[in-house]
């Protein structure tokens, strides 16, 4: 008990010593050891592969020799019956047909049956494929002429048979059967295919009697029966009889059991140590079902040589790929891994090149790849600082541009003379809207506020701005209540009714309208600010935007504020201008209400 003990115990203990081991050892060791176990697997995997490949490849072959080779028989069979249909037609008319059948009860009966026997045995030679035939009365005597061995009559009458109606419908057509129906009997029990048609009159069309035409099943289908192939076997028939058997009784036993309609074109059966493929086949004209059956097992068995071959081919190839194992991990593996540890250097702000190969060949455009990629991360950090830089400076421009030390000196002086004037309230409410312009600038430096005091900002700067511009302008707003709690950065709209009061309303000499209006719409903020003033022409608005933001004495600071609102929100769809000569200028924003949450500080550097 004890030592079986001791060799349960050992055993996982050996499995951890070599897994230690193993991890112990040289990535070329490991690498030499994994590649010889996946090129066993491989070699395994390839003969696997190979043989099903291959013997699907030669199934599908053989399945499509065989479907031609269905289809080369039924159409050997509709030439032969289609020309034995041709000569019967020619056989309908002729004197010794008609005279017989005609001149039956006349006393030159004699003379016309050897005559027509005569004419029925010459008539045979030119069909090779027939073996009998014979003219019948409807009385049901009959004159014929066969090969070996003419058949006998079975009953009395034709019209008590099963083919009967249908040959009176086609009223002259042939029809096929095999052996008559049953109406004929053949002394070699060996199947027949009957051709019946209708005699008629050439004289009234009124039928006369019955031409039979008997076909020897096996030299129509002679060409299905050659010994051409060991592992294929043919099957005809027609409705539920059998016209052509398999020569294996496994299969015509199997066929017993099974519907041959509910049969698809291909199908695979196993019986007993065989497996077979079937290949249906079925023509219209005559309505028969062509089945043939081929042997998996025999199939494959013509085939083990090149499997052999291609073995041996395999552990040719074995050598090669352990070379290949060794060189990948000389050459590739190692340069790799160095180029790893130099990829892992950004992480820690490190952007120097990586110095691992002078080699041009695939790891030498990684490692340049690598390098370009760095430089180009590089320059996306510079272009980001620069980005942000300029957004500073187009921030402090604005504001440099709204809290200029002339308009107060402006809004002062409108004071004072409205005080020495003695309209002090007035003067009272300009000093009020004065400092509530400045506190509200301000902001107590937050760069985002809600759009409510960016309204009241406006409001009275235009208020001030009235006092210098009596009768100058007046202001319009279309506020909707939800939308004023958004936040948007400040000082957006004084840059734009400062611009429509001295380039859009003032130039005209006349007084004009300002009008802001404010909505919410199909998930975006939209702010408008709409003058009637003088406009502009689509060449002096590309002026204006293309110029550089050191140069924006004439807008008042218009692209700077369009250029801080695209970097805010992060898109340049932000804002549409709309400016005809003499009808005025339309400035609007459309904000993605998914973007006006921003917190304070979101153009800090």
């Amino acid at each position: 008990m004890d030592a079986n003990d001791t060799k349960k115990g050992d055993s996982p203990l050996y499995i951890k010593r070599i897994e230690k081991r193993f991890l112990n050892l040289s990535l070329t060791s490991k690498l030499r050891y994994i590649y010889t176990g996946l090129i066993f697997i491989c070699v395994f995997c390839n003969l696997l592969i190979l043989y099903s490949f291959f013997t699907r490849e030669m199934q599908k072959t053989v399945s499509t020799l065989t479907s031609q080779t269905l289809e080369t028989v039924s159409k050997n069979v509709d030439s032969s019956l289609s020309a034995i249909s041709k000569t019967s037609t020619y056989l309908l008319g002729t004197t010794e047909v008609q005279n017989y059948l005609v001149d039956m009860n006349q006393s030159e009966y004699a003379i016309l049956s050897k005559q027509l026997r005569n004419f029925l045995y010459m008539s045979l030679e030119s069909m090779p494929l027939a073996s009998s035939i014979i003219v019948m009365h409807p009385s049901g005597v009959y004159e014929g002429a066969a090969r070996y061995h003419l058949p006998s009559v079975q009953g009395n009458s034709p019209t008590d048979t099963s083919w009967y109606d249908e040959l009176c419908r086609k009223k002259g057509a042939p029809i096929l059967t095999i052996n008559a129906g049953g109406y004929l009997t053949f002394g070699d029990n060996h199947n027949y295919v009957t051709l019946i048609r209708l005699i008629n009159s050439t004289e009234n069309a009124r039928p006369l009697g019955y031409l039979f035409i008997n076909i020897s099943v096996d030299s129509l289908l002679s060409f299905a029966r050659e010994d051409n192939s060991n592992y294929s076997d043919f099957y005809v028939s027609s409705d539920a009889d059998t016209i052509l058997p398999f020569r294996n009784d496994h299969l015509n036993q199997w066929l017993q059991d099974v519907t041959i309609d509910s049969l698809s074109a291909e199908n695979t059966v196993r019986l007993g140590p065989d497996r077979y493929l079937l290949l249906k086949f079925q023509t219209a004209n005559p309505d028969w079902n062509y089945i043939a059956a081929i042997n998996y097992n025999l199939l494959t068995n013509q085939h083990r040589a090149f499997i052999v071959i291609s073995i041996i081919i395999i552990m040719i190839c074995f050598a090669f790929f352990l070379l290949i194992a060794l060189g990948t991990n000389r050459f590739v593996t190692a340069p790799l891994r160095q180029l790893m540890y130099a990829m892992k250097k950004p992480e820690t702000g490190d952007f120097n090149h990586a110095y691992v190969t002078v080699c041009q060949d695939e790891i030498g455009q990684l490692q340049s790849a690598y390098n370009d990629m760095v430089d180009k991360i590089q320059q996306l950090l510079d272009a980001k600082v620069s980005e942000q830089k300029r957004l500073r400076k187009a921030e402090l421009n604005i504001l440099q541009e709204q809290i200029k030390p002339h308009f107060l000196y402006n809004s002062l002086g409108a004071i004072s003379y409205l005080v020495t004037s003695q309209q002090n309230e007035k003067a009272y409410d300009l000093i009020i809207s004065l400092s509530e312009y400045y506190r509200e600038s301000l902001s107590k430096g937050n760069k985002v506020i809600p759009l409510s005091t960016e309204i009241n900002i406006v409001k009275n700067y235009l208020k001030l701005q009235k006092v210098r511009f009596p009768d100058a302008f007046t202001d319009e707003y279309e506020l909707e209540e939800a939308a004023l709690s958004y936040r948007i950065p400040r000082l957006i709209l004084q840059p734009l009714v400062e611009n429509s009061i001295y380039h859009g309303i003032i130039p005209t000499c006349d007084s004009g309208i300002i009008k802001i209006c404010v909505s919410t719409d199909a998930g975006h903020l939209l702010i408008r600010v709409t003058d009637n003033g003088i406009g502009m022409t689509p060449q002096d608005l590309d002026s204006i935007l293309s110029s550089s933001s050191d140069s924006q004495t004439q807008s008042f600071g218009l692209k700077g504020t369009i250029e801080r609102m695209k970097i805010f929100y992060e898109t340049q769809d932000i804002c549409t201008i709309d400016s005809r000569p003499n009808e005025g200028t339309a400035i609007t924003f459309l904000i993605p209400l998914d973007k006006t949450e921003r917190q304070d500080g979101e153009f800090d550097s």
